[in-house]
């Protein structure tokens, strides 16, 4: 009955053991980066406000991940910058008497990451988007749903993946091509 035990308890010790060293987060930033500046969003865009709910959105996921402490650009390692550049929706779906019942509600933005004391442009892209999919009618099977709803939640998702990215690596264009950074020469 020992020797089972004994057994059991080094599998067990063998099997915690691999898994642990299976999985290991990497911080991608450069490791002097502890602070971020993130300045107020310009919007090149008609909807009125998108830049200051985007922003808002930026700074609460930066918060909530809990890893860069927010900051003025005076005490900032780095800056992230960035503007709206596309906002609307487009339809996905009409009922029996062509009327629109589902919708994709989306927002763009570009932004660059700026290591402030290096002077590097750590990340920089192009329309990255935030979507998600409204209910515009009440016969559809799902709640109706206003514009306004589904414009807030848009901009949590793109908010969310611009901090994803910006703590969990960034691609460049070189990465893109499929080059990486140790293959150059």
């Amino acid at each position: 009955m020992k020797i089972r035990r004994i057994i059991l308890l080094a599998v067990l010790v063998v099997g915690i053991t691999i898994t642990s060293c299976a999985y290991k987060a990497e911080y991608k930033l450069p490791l002097h980066i502890k602070k971020i500046a993130i300045p107020i969003f310009g919007n090149d865009t008609y909807e009125y406000g998108a830049e200051n709910s985007l922003t808002d959105a930026v700074i609460e996921s930066f918060l909530t991940d809990g890893r860069l402490k927010i900051v003025s650009l005076k005490h900032a390692d780095a800056v992230l910058q960035g503007g709206v550049s596309g906002y609307g929706k487009d339809v996905l779906s009409y009922d029996d008497y062509d009327v629109a019942e589902e919708y994709r509600v989306y927002i763009e933005a570009n932004i660059t990451l700026k290591d402030l004391t290096t002077g590097e442009v750590l990340f920089k892209e192009e329309g990255m988007r935030g979507d998600t999919t409204i209910w515009y009618t009440e016969e559809a099977l799902q709640p109706k749903e206003t514009e306004a709803k589904g414009k807030a939640r848009a901009i949590d998702n793109l908010a969310k993946d611009i901090v994803n990215r910006v703590m969990r690596g960034f691609p460049t264009a070189k990465w893109k091509r499929g080059i990486l950074p140790e293959e150059e020469e």
